[in-house]
C-alpha cells in the first residue's frame, strides 16, 4: 500500500507540474475537450493511454535505475503500449479516459491533503472509470466536459495569476454545462460520432 501511495503521489505531482508549466496549452486542450470531447474520442483515448503508460513506466523504472536511456526507453515503450491498447480496445480506453478525467476533477473539487481523502478520490475516480466503460457515450461526454471545463477554468486563473477560488469553480461549472449541451446536440442522431471501429 505504501508503494502504491508513493506512486500515486508522484504521479499527481508530475501532472501538477506539467499543468502549471503549460497553462496556455492546458487551456486550449481543456476547451477542446470540453466542447469536442466525444468527437475527438480516438485522439483522447490514445493520448490518455500514452500519458498514463509513460508516467507509470517512468515512475516504476526510476526506482530501479538512474540510466536516462533506460528510463526514456521504458517510458516510450510503456506509453506506446498502453496508448495502442486504449486506441484499439475501446472500453479500456474509455475506462482510462473517464478515470483520468475524474481524478483531475475530483482532486480540484476536494483538494485532498491527506491519504484518506486521496484514497477516496482515487476510489471515486476508478468507480467513474468503470461506469465509463459500461456507458461509454454519456459518460465520455459528461467527463470530457467536466475535465475540460475545470481544467480550462483553472488554467485561465493561472494565466491571470489568480487563485482557483469560488468564482473560478463557478466558471468551470458553467463551462461544463455548456460543454455537455454542445456535445449532446452535436452528436445527436450519430452526428460527430468517432469512426466505427472506435465504437465496437
Amino acid at each position: 500500500m505504501e508503494k502504491v501511495m508513493d506512486f500515486l503521489s508522484m504521479a499527481a505531482e508530475e501532472l501538477a507540474q506539467i499543468q502549471i508549466s503549460t497553462a496556455g496549452v492546458t487551456l486550449v486542450i481543456g476547451l477542446l475537450n470540453c466542447f469536442l470531447g466525444y468527437q475527438l474520442l480516438k485522439v483522447w483515448l490514445s493520448l490518455t493511454g500514452f500519458t498514463i503508460g509513460a508516467l507509470a513506466g517512468y515512475t516504476i523504472v526510476s526506482h530501479y535505475t538512474r540510466s536516462s536511456a533506460i528510463q526514456i526507453t521504458v517510458l516510450l515503450l510503456a506509453g506506446l503500449l498502453l496508448g495502442m491498447m486504449a486506441f484499439h480496445v475501446y472500453r479500456i480506453g474509455a475506462f482510462l479516459l473517464c478515470t483520468q478525467a475524474a481524478v483531475v476533477s475530483i482532486s480540484i473539487l476536494m483538494q485532498p491533503k491527506d491519504s484518506l481523502k486521496f484514497m477516496i478520490c482515487l476510489a471515486a475516480a476508478i468507480a467513474v472509470g468503470l461506469l465509463g466503460a459500461a456507458f461509454v457515450k454519456p459518460m465520455v461526454i459528461f467527463h470530457t466536459a467536466l475535465w475540460g471545463g475545470f481544467a480550462a477554468a483553472v488554467s485561465a486563473a493561472g494565466l491571470l495569476h489568480k487563485e482557483a477560488d469560488a468564482k473560478i469553480m463557478f466558471f468551470g461549472a458553467a463551462l461544463t454545462v455548456a460543454g455537455i449541451v454542445v456535445q449532446a446536440v452535436s452528436t445527436r442522431n450519430g452526428g460527430g460520432t468517432p469512426v466505427k471501429t472506435a465504437a465496437q
